[in-house]
């Protein structure tokens, strides 16, 4: 009896409590282009010549948007990215159609850092990922 009590429990232990960690996006990862990816979906690409960036040192906050912000996101980090493996709480906001949707209590892992400012953020469990600019 015991052992199949611990069988059960074991079989229950895996299933829920166990999140499959996804590795980031290769495209994103490859890319130097600022963006977002809200589970697995690629939400916001940055255009240069029609887009706008902001970065918020003392809010910890990066923010890409089109000129007339009707496509726009905002990250907020707990700190400032600043090495490769450094795991960063944030949370992040976005346009969707003519939506504002939101996400939360979400851990990032600095993937990739670059001396130009650019950081590559994951978060594993949710796939959601951000490509940001660090600006001086």
């Amino acid at each position: 009896m015991r052992k199949y009590l611990f069988i059960i429990a074991l079989v229950l232990l895996v299933t829920t409590g166990c999140r499959k960690k996804v590795e980031m996006d290769l495209d994103m990862y490859n890319s130097d282009q600022i963006s977002l990816m809200v589970k697995g979906k690629k939400v916001f690409t940055f255009d240069e010549g029609t887009g706008q960036l902001g970065f918020n040192r003392t809010r910890k906050e990066f923010r890409a948007g089109n000129d007339d912000m009707t496509s726009y996101f905002v990250l907020t980090c707990s700190e400032i990215p600043r090495t490769k493996g450094q795991e960063i709480k944030g949370s992040i906001q976005w346009t969707s159609g003519s939506s504002v949707k939101s996400s939360g209590n979400l851990v990032f892992k600095v993937e990739k850092y670059e001396d130009t400012g650019l950081v590559w953020l994951w978060d594993s469990t949710d796939k959601t990922g951000a490509v940001v600019k660090i600006l001086n």
